[in-house]
This record gives structure tokens, sequence and C-alpha cells, in this order.
């Protein structure tokens, strides 16, 4: 048990400052000094603030050395009065110093910002890593030590989002682990931790995307191509029925109905539904195409070689299949139409009049939404929903039931995926009946055999 020190002991004396050595900090406050005391050979650091006196050693005899490391102790309180959550945080630690994970976001952001002013990432991306880190991850990290952060702590963050309400899904859990882990690494990087703590594992679920068959791929085009340059109303059913539906203009309101919105289907929706599904590339990918990403290749194979910007952390070329050519064509034909002049190469490929590439897509979302409604195809077979990116993916299946001869990797590669994502994501619906011919075809002998 610790020995209680009366205030007129020996001890006592040992610590009371030796009055000659007290020195004040020039540009510092007053009750910012150093001392010595009869009991150590180091200088000491004193300040009063708050009501409170704190005290450290400067583990140093040296007068010069012990000026620096009261200033840098004069930060640290500053610090730790001025509202900092240092709470656990020793004394003997200079808050000054510490990497909260609030800093190593921080500078991991300013790294991205960086990738997104060099095209490397989208702006997207971007903004729905910072949403999440403002919205989940700093309210709970912000000002704990990178150090200090272990598999217990990163446990109790997964058990807190397990339990929002409206509940998240496991694909949304592992996001926010993966951002999290993302900035453990940058932290690493930069020597303010040795080792990344393990991270409780996150089940997660594969859910592949709806896709569209040959036959519900020529529908929704053919109703795409019908619609263009048409109005289309977006009206909603009472509040007690919750629900929504498209007509063409002209038709009565019920007495339950009202007019939501009026909404122009576009040239661009059809072109872009056959030019998807012919390229492989994401919906990301249309929003920043330009002109200049795109070059006609005209060899023993047509082709389209997509020279788009970095996505998913992938910056091969694409290239598409020969129909993409002709669609590529009869929309530069358009546009030298519409806009009434050559095109730029930094004119948009898609919606190149829309006030803002975010508008472009949302656009070019809600008229694919209208035909799904029209052509009942929302839904999937198996109950999944279809959107833009469902296009990517009828891409990536028909190769993979109709291209005698190509690999996943090439595939992949070509797509900007892994072949792990083709199996998990895209391949997971195929079944040996979709491809019985290729499964019960037989190898031609050889001259030899």
């Amino acid at each position: 048990m610790p020995r209680a020190i009366e205030p007129d002991s020996h001890e006592r004396h040992r610590s009371v400052p030796i009055k000659e050595t007290i020195t004040r900090i020039p540009g510092y406050p007053r009750k910012l000094v150093i001392f010595k005391i009869p009991a150590s050979s180091y200088w000491w650091v004193r300040y009063y603030a708050e009501s409170h006196i704190f005290k450290r050693t400067t583990k140093t005899e040296i007068k010069r050395d012990a000026l620096e490391a009261a200033k840098r102790f004069y930060d640290d309180i500053t610090i730790r009065i001025r509202g900092g959550n240092f709470e656990g945080l020793p004394i003997e630690v200079n808050a000054a110093e510490v990497v909260t994970f609030a800093k190593a976001t921080k500078m991991l952001m300013d790294s991205e910002l960086a990738k997104l002013n060099r095209s490397q990432l989208s702006k997207i991306s971007y903004d729905n890593m910072q949403l999440r880190y403002d919205k989940h991850i700093l309210p709970f990290f912000g000002q704990t030590d990178v150090l200090s952060i272990n598999y217990k702590m990163l446990d109790e963050f997964l058990q807190k989002l397990s339990n929002q309400v409206p509940k998240l899904s496991v694909s949304t859990l592992g996001a926010y682990m993966g951002l999290t882990r993302k900035v453990l690494q940058h932290a690493a990087r930069h020597s303010f931790i040795q080792h990344i703590p393990e991270f409780p594992k996150v089940g997660i679920e594969d859910k592949p995307r709806g896709w569209f068959n040959v036959g519900e791929y020529k529908e929704i085009t053919k109703v795409a191509k019908k619609l263009a340059g048409k109005r289309v109303e977006w009206r909603a059913h009472s509040e007690e029925t919750n629900g929504s539906y498209f007509c063409e203009p002209g038709g009565k309101l019920g007495p339950a109905d009202r007019l939501i919105k009026r909404i122009e289907m576009t040239k661009d929706l059809a072109d872009l539904i056959v030019f998807m599904v012919n390229s492989y590339i994401r919906p990301t990918d249309i929003r920043n195409m330009q002109h200049k990403h795109v070059e006609i290749i005209r060899r023993e194979w047509t082709y389209l070689r997509l020279s788009l910007p970095p996505s998913k952390g992938h910056s091969f070329p694409i290239t598409t299949m020969p129909w993409a050519v002709k669609v590529y064509e009869r929309i530069r034909r358009r546009q030298v139409l519409e806009l009434g002049r050559d095109i730029h190469p930094e004119d948009y490929v898609f919606m190149p009049e829309a006030a803002s590439r975010d508008n472009a897509m949302k656009l070019l979302a809600r008229q694919f939404e209208i035909v799904l409604e029209v052509t009942g195809l929302k839904l999937s077979t198996a109950g999944e929903t279809r959107t833009l990116y469902s296009l990517r993916h009828s891409s990536i299946m028909f190769r993979l039931m109709f291209g005698r001869t190509v690999d996943t990797l090439t595939l992949a590669r070509n797509a900007r995926t892994s072949p792990e994502m083709i199996d998990r994501f895209y391949a997971a619906p195929l079944q040996g009946e979709m491809n019985v011919g290729e499964l019960q075809s037989k190898r031609r002998p050889r001259p030899w055999e």
C-alpha cells in the first residue's frame, strides 16, 4: 500500500522547487515555468491553468533542452484543455504528439483528394468515403490515439453498427470496416503505428445484381427506342397506397392520384443500353466518359478502345464488342446535328447538354427506371432489383454464356474487375443448362491422333 507523505516530511521537502532555479519561458504565459528539485537532477516543468497544476519531468539536465520541452508541454496541456477527448491518455504522454484517428483520416482524405484531382478517383467515390467517415466512423474513433485501437475496440464498433436502425446490410457493414482499416493502413505507411490490429470478421453476403437475358435485353431496348423523344408523367397514388406509376401525358388523374413530374425521354437512353451491354462499363464510367476517351480500332477486329479514368483500382483500357462501334458512330452523328458543330474531345459521350454530370446520371437513371416499369422488368425472376448496373452484369454474363474462347482472367481485366468478383457476383446465376452446347461439345481429333 502506498505510504502517506506528511506535509512537513523530508520527502515533501525534496520535491519542492529550488527557488533560484525557477525560470519563465520567454513568449509564453507567466505560469509556465521550469525548475529543479532536490530529489532529481532533471529539470521539471509546471503550468497552472483551469484551477489545476500540471507538472511533468523534462527528463533532461540541460536547461536549453528543458526550455524546448516546456513549450511542447504547454502545447500538450492546451490541447487537453481545449476539449480534445484524451480521457485515459497518461499525463506523461504528450497529447500534442498523439496521432488521433481523426488526424489520420484527414491525412488519408487529403491523399484521396489528390487522386481525385489526378482523375484516379471518381467524385462519387470520394464523396461516399467522406460521408461514411462523418456518419459513423469518426463519431466512434475520432479522438482515439491510433496506437490504442485494438481488436476489442473494433469489435465494439462493429456491434454498434450492427444495432443501427434501420438495419445495415452485411455488405454495408463490410464497407464501413474496410474504410476503418484503410485509415489504419495509412497510419502504418506513415509509421504512426507498427502493425494493423486484427479485425473482426464480417460475413460478406454475396448479393448478385439482377441481369437481363437476351429476350429481356431486346425488350428494354425496343421500349427505350419507342419512348425516345416523348414525355412521360410520373404520378403518385394516394398516401394510403404509397405507390407511384408512369404513363403518357393526357390521361385523366384519378381522384386519389397526383402528378409528381413530367419527364422527357431522350435518345441517349436507347444508345446507352446497347452501349453498356457491349462494352462492360460501369454507370460511373458513363458519367465521366468524354470523346477523348474513345478510339475506334479497325484492324482484323473492329472495336472501341476505351481509355477511361481509373475505376475500382484498375486502369486497363477496355475493349468493346463490335456493336458498340455502330452505337458510338450513331451518337457522334446525332450530336453533330443537335449541337450544330463538330464534336470536341472534351464533350461528353452521353447527355453532353446536361447542367452537371450528377444531373446527367440522375436523368438517365430515372429514364431507365421508367423503361423497367413499362416493361415490368424491374425485378428479375429471382426477385433481384435491376438498375443501370444490371446492364454491365448482362454484358459479362453474355460473354460467359456465349464467348467460346474467352477466359475469366482476360474477361476480368477487360471489365476492370477481378476473377474472384466475376465468380462471386457475376457468374453466380450461371448454370450448366444455360450452356449445354458447350458442355456437350467435342474436341476435333488432331491429325496425328
